[in-house]
């Protein structure tokens, strides 16, 4: 089975990029690691002047692991991030210049992490605010069908929280300066869980622009895994691969036109 291209939106752009670098799949097990876990990319607060969290580590984990000077040009399959243009308000489909800062523009979450700025002075942030499933951009690059990989199921989710006990700004001064009075304060998602929530909502689960022989894999999360536990990569990756291989076996027996068509040659391309 072989990939034409490689297409990605926010995290998705990450794990796409290394594909389309050819890197094979304990390389991207250790990036992942690299970026998310060891360099705390997303564990390191700062003054919110353009972000909630300093972006340095980050971008810098990036370079590494891509290859400073790496452009999209270079890999060995053709690529592209999607990522949303705040200067024209549309969407931004990335097929040129250095790989990792396609990547990091496709993944700059609003308020956590400031946006991506090009030299010609377009706004870049998360390809999630317009297509969190960029099935319309490859039906515009090529033709043919479709593999996506898409993770996530909409789910109700309450939360325990007394409204009213939520500390205004001196008693949260309070508590940093004498951190005997932080188990005072309620049990509350952080402001970074709540952007990224707020990212998220609007999330379609349908892939409203799949073809028949566009094909839609959403491989189950393990059960408790929270939004930002980056360090449970390993369990994601094992649990998904096990379910995926089941999941093609069984459509495969059962006939199913899109993994047909993709496992025989076919050329299929997108990746989420």
């Amino acid at each position: 089975m072989t990939f034409d291209i490689f297409v990605g939106t926010s995290v998705g752009s990450a794990m796409a990029a290394g594909f389309a670098k050819n890197y094979e799949a304990d390389d991207l097990e250790r990036g992942a690691h690299e970026i998310f876990v060891r360099s705390r990319s997303f564990r390191r607060p700062t003054w919110p002047r353009y972000a909630l969290l300093d972006h340095k580590a980050f971008d810098r984990t990036l370079a590494e692991q891509y290859g400073a000077q790496c452009r999209i040009e270079d890999c060995w399959r053709p690529f592209a991030a999607v990522a949303t243009n705040l200067s024209t308000h549309n969407l931004e489909l990335i097929r040129t210049g250095l790989l990792w800062q396609a990547v990091r523009a496709s993944s700059a979450i609003p308020g956590l992490l400031p946006p991506f700025y090009t030299r010609d002075g377009a706004m870049l942030v998360d390809g999630c605010l317009i297509d969190n499933v960029p099935l319309a951009p490859m039906h515009q690059l090529k033709s043919g069908p479709n593999l996506v990989v898409h993770f996530g199921n909409p789910a109700t989710e309450t939360f325990d929280v007394d409204y009213a006990a939520l500390p205004g700004r001196f008693e949260l001064a309070a508590a940093m300066l004498l951190p005997f009075r932080k188990k005072s304060l309620p049990v509350a998602p952080s402001a970074v869980n709540v952007l990224w929530r707020s990212l998220v909502a609007h999330q379609r689960y349908d892939a409203l622009s799949a073809t028949p022989f566009d094909h839609v894999m959403r491989p189950p999360l393990p059960d408790g895994l929270r939004i930002t536990e980056f360090e449970r990569h390993s369990e994601v990756f094992q649990s998904s691969y096990l379910w995926a291989r089941q999941t093609i076996a069984a459509l495969e027996a059962a006939g199913d036109p899109s993994i047909k068509a993709i496992l025989a040659g076919a050329r299929p391309e997108a990746m989420r």
